[in-house]
């Protein structure tokens, strides 16, 4: 028996799948080759949501603390307990804080917001992820937006800034391998080597970066289509502040801009040829890891000034793929309320938990905060610091560790969801396929019945689907949606195919907006700290989203041959990775890949297997959108003592 359904997890591609049941009852999952954008495959991370449910280290029952232990206890008990709690705060709503992340998406998912909203609870601003590149794209456009991904195909060229399509939206890889064998050229810029850019990013060329000084790339690029007398004059006509931004450009020394950013003048001219030639659309695609530097939102600012000043935006071939937003065509009406009382600051959650001084109650949902959060260690103090913590998780990780009462959720295909994507425009069903394992419970059914016992008035989950989906872009093309979204398992929506068609740019004048003009220098490098560490994607799972059982091997730490060299440390020798907050123990693995003012390793371990970089990164913040600048942490390798 085939159910078609989707992957909600946190990634641009959101996938269209088809579980498969074969008669002994084994399940099994693929790509929906109906869906345009999915085409039939998907990668691990989806197929290993099988894996989560099957898992025997599974939480099926709600669990209370007791001492440094947890014992069973009836759901009715648990949310009893949950309520008393609220009904004492609700005279004080702002000492009730209410954490929710991304680990999963959907329309549904944001039922605990709408509770949350209605008890008037302090809530987070900010983002761990994207919040610098969504701020910095609609402080440019006036919107987050961005043309069709088939538009993709349209390009002579396409300059991939950043993004590995290898470990993250495959099914980008795929568009620019299509590209590619049509004779589209392929220009990669990203902090690995040479070698390495052109297998993960599938280019022709690569131009290896110094990390995170995209801005001084793109501006020197912009100086030489200055020296070149090649900025747009129609372009600059819709700019708001182009004038005063260009005269910036001209001020600034070519050959100090390369030095910047450790990129050879050859390059720079390579890049300016390309953007200069209106008449073969350039397409820009920005990478996600370029925003999480302390000046990230300012990289993303001066990339965008190249794409639209050298006049490669707004027609077919010719944009920029920074993302979308995945409540693009929603209703999210049914979720207003009042403005919450206060937000902390998600990249700053430790330190600012425990400056307020006066939570408590913490509900944590879609997140494993004390994991992913930066200063880890001081965000798991913080947690402990609250009276009383709820936390709705399916494993004992880092944060269900700490909680008082964990309640077991429903996951990816045992709950009925709706969601969009940030890439494509698709709207997506995500079916139950099977029943929450044991007395698991979806987080719009824990919601609802603990916003029944608190007499406070909850849509019906029927009610909130029929109203998300009542927008222009989904009616437009479908009468029904909500029925034919279950039948077919996603919806197309109506759009333009080119953003910002014409120049015209969603601002209320219409006009681009360029960045103030001026460029920040990176921060100092002291001699104690000299390498960045890169903690970045892993292939095979999202975030933390890691098995326990994987998870029993030191965490490897990728330097190149010569930085090891440096401290006469050997591969695979087991080292210190040291930051001005703390040390890991880790094995060094030799690779040429990496930039030799860097190290990487992939994020997501769990702090209790010893494995969390983040315990490790302070808690930097982005120039831009109060995001997690994760990538501006400065560490050192040493011996093991």
């Amino acid at each position: 028996m085939d159910f078609i359904s989707s992957c909600t997890l946190d990634c641009p591609d959101g996938c269209s799948t088809i579980i498969t049941i074969d008669d002994n009852g084994k399940p099994s999952i693929k790509g929906n080759p109906a869906h345009p954008f999915t085409e039939g495959f998907a990668c691990p991370k989806s197929k290993h949501s099988l894996e989560r449910i099957a898992s025997p280290y599974r939480i099926t029952t709600p669990l209370e603390r007791e001492g440094n232990t947890f014992h069973p206890i009836s759901w009715d008990e648990a949310l009893t307990l949950i309520q008393q709690k609220i009904t004492s705060l609700r005279p004080a709503p702002q000492k009730m804080l209410h954490v929710r992340g991304y680990g999963f998406h959907g329309v549904l998912a944001d039922s605990s917001r709408y509770l949350f909203n209605q008890l008037g609870a302090s809530a987070t601003r900010g983002a761990l992820c994207d919040n610098a590149i969504i701020e910095a794209s609609i402080m440019d456009f006036g919107s987050l937006n961005q043309n069709d991904y088939r538009e993709l195909l349209n390009a002579h060229c396409i300059i991939n800034w950043g993004r590995d399509v290898l470990r993250s939206s495959i099914h980008t890889l795929k568009l620019l391998r299509t590209a590619k064998r049509h004779g589209t050229e392929i220009i990669s810029i990203s902090p690995v080597s040479k070698q390495e850019g052109k297998r993960i990013h599938i280019s022709d060329h690569h131009i290896q970066i110094t990390p995170g000084t995209d801005r001084f790339l793109a501006a020197a690029v912009l100086l030489q289509l200055v020296h070149d007398n090649k900025i747009s004059k129609t372009t600059l006509e819709h700019a708001a502040n182009g004038q005063d931004f260009v005269q910036h450009i001209a001020s600034l020394n070519l050959k100090t801009l390369a030095a910047r950013c450790g990129v050879s003048i050859d390059d720079i001219k390579l890049l300016a040829a390309r953007y200069q030639n209106t008449a073969r659309p350039v397409s820009t695609i920005i990478g996600w890891g370029l925003q999480r530097y302390i000046y990230g939102g300012e990289n993303v600012r001066y990339i965008d000034a190249l794409a639209v000043l050298s006049g490669q935006i707004g027609h077919s071939g010719a944009g920029v793929y920074s993302g979308i937003s995945t409540g693009k065509n929603f209703n999210n009406s049914w979720r207003s309320s009042q403005t919450p009382p206060r937000k902390l600051l998600v990249p700053k959650l430790g330190e600012e938990i425990l400056a307020a001084g006066d939570i408590e109650f913490l509900w944590i949902d879609g997140t494993n905060a004390v994991n992913q959060t930066p200063n880890s260690w001081l965000v798991e103090k913080a947690v402990q610091s609250v009276n009383f913590v709820v936390v709705v998780e399916a494993f004992m990780n880092d944060t269900a560790k700490h909680a008082d009462i964990i309640l077991p959720c429903a996951l990816m295909h045992e709950r009925e969801e709706v969601l969009g994507s940030y890439f494509h425009t698709y709207v997506q069903y995500s079916a139950k396929v099977f029943e929450p394992k044991g007395e698991a419970r979806s987080d719009y059914d824990i919601i609802s019945e603990l916003a029944r016992r608190l007499r406070i008035p909850m849509p019906t989950a029927e009610a909130i689907l029929s109203s998300a989906l009542d927008t222009p872009a989904i009616t437009a093309l479908t009468e029904e949606p909500l029925n034919t979204l279950r039948k077919q398992g996603f919806l197309p929506t109506k759009h333009p195919a080119i953003a910002f068609e014409n120049y015209t740019f969603a601002h209320s004048d219409g006009k681009y907006c360029c960045p103030p003009p001026q460029l920040h220098d990176e921060p100092e490098i002291s001699d104690e700290f000299p390498l960045s560490l890169q903690s970045i994607i892993n292939k095979e799972y999202i975030h933390s989203q890691i098995p326990e059982e994987v998870q029993n091997k030191p965490l490897e730490v990728h330097v190149h041959p010569e930085t090891l060299m440096e401290k006469a440390i050997a591969d695979n020798e087991h080292i210190l990775l040291v930051s001005p907050i703390g040390q890991l123990p880790c094995v060094a693995k030799a690779d040429t890949a990496v930039h030799k003012a860097a190290v990487v390793v992939r994020r997501g371990g769990w702090m209790r297997f010893g494995r969390n970089t983040n315990c490790i990164i302070e808690a930097h913040v982005t120039d831009i959108g109060g995001n997690a600048a994760y990538y501006s942490q400065r560490v050192r390798i040493e011996k093991m003592p």
